[in-house]
């Protein structure tokens, strides 16, 4: 991590794996850190660390903490009796894992077109690779053969471009999960998969069937670091106390007002808290260790109060989930959870593209 004075943005490169120090710190096994013990290593930036004055008075990357002693964060110039290890500029971020195992989870209604047109789109992106995506879950509610035809042959295809990214179908011609559910499940089989985190500190980036990535002059993907840079920053901000954050900008209800800027990993992004901005279905990365714990007992609730009010739902016993979470009966707006929005401008990265409909 980079240490810079307040108000300025630090900015990092992609680690370098082949270069460690020993910290020498060995954390032993505990409840609330895992059963095993953690031997902290650095790795070094390939481009060190960098201080950025921000320029943007629109929307400041990095905003002055008003916090009398805060503030004031500078180089630390206490003359050391001893020689020291580190340099105040690159300090270790030692609550920071380098890369937490990330997931990718695709839901999809009785829309293999979309599927498809989705799919490709990321494909052509390189987008499993370019996030590291350990797996990526596909849940194909009421499941069809034209969806079985468009995975097999989407799976080939990836195959002939010596892609190999791992995807893991689900669902069956009756199943009918609602998001929360199937977030519930993937997190779940994240736990489980040979790759998991130890302590399943996983990650699970969810969206439903017809989100594209942008491809243009100013969005993320045309630059061929931008998408990595994003996900450097959400990897760290999953790891100081964001468990959900949107690949949208924030919902324009929310007043300025109400949220700060809080850049990660050089990267910006703004921040508020449940009890401001609702939870949507739109594009996101979240904790799955903070969504088994806080929300997964609402997702397995199965009791009417909870089928949603939509032409069908009560009939077939479906929950309107985002629903649910913006009138009260899950606890979204009574919670002080941060949640981290994209900021807009120059960092689009998904738009929606429905093609069955």
């Amino acid at each position: 991590m980079c240490r810079c004075a307040s108000g300025i943005l630090p900015t990092i490169g992609p680690i370098v794996t082949e270069e460690a120090r020993d910290t020498q710190i060995v954390q032993p096994p505990s409840l609330a850190t895992g059963m095993h013990s953690k031997h902290f290593i650095q790795h070094p930036s390939s481009t060190g660390c960098s201080c950025m004055k921000d320029t943007n008075k629109r929307t400041p990357y990095a905003s002055t903490t008003t916090d009398l002693f805060l503030k004031k964060m500078k180089l630390h110039e206490c003359p050391h009796v001893f020689p020291a290890k580190y340099e105040w500029e690159n300090m270790p971020d030692l609550g920071v894992e380098e890369t937490l195992p990330l997931f990718v989870g695709v839901q999809s209604y009785e829309s293999p077109l979309s599927l498809n047109g989705t799919l490709h789109n990321w494909l052509d992106h390189d987008l499993f690779r370019r996030i590291n995506a350990r797996d990526v879950f596909v849940q194909l509610n009421h499941r069809s053969p034209m969806d079985d035809r468009i995975m097999s042959d989407f799976q080939a295809h990836m195959a002939n471009m010596q892609r190999q990214s791992p995807i893991t179908v689900l669902g069956d011609p009756s199943s009918n999960l609602h998001p929360g559910r199937t977030i519930s499940d993937m997190c779940r089989r994240a736990e489980s998969h040979p790759d998991s985190h130890p302590n399943g500190e996983n990650l699970l980036m969810f969206l439903e069937k017809d989100w594209n990535l942008y491809n243009g002059a100013s969005d993320v993907p045309s630059d061929g670091a931008s998408l990595e840079r994003l996900f450097r920053g959400i990897n760290a901000l999953a790891q100081r106390g964001v468990p959900y954050i949107r690949l949208k900008r924030k919902s324009k209800e929310v007043s300025k007002s109400k949220t700060w800027p809080c850049p990660s990993q050089g990267f910006p992004f703004e921040c508020t808290t449940a009890h401001q901005h609702r939870w949507t279905n739109q594009p996101m990365v979240v904790s799955c260790k903070w969504f088994l714990r806080y929300l997964e007992p609402f997702a397995l609730l199965d009791d009417p109060i909870m089928y949603g009010c939509r032409s069908g739902f009560q009939e077939n016993r479906y929950c309107d989930w985002e629903e649910a979470l913006q009138d009260g009966r899950i606890a979204w707006a009574n919670s002080q959870w941060v949640v981290a929005n994209v900021i807009s401008g120059n960092h689009r990265v998904f738009f929606h593209q429905e093609v069955d409909q």
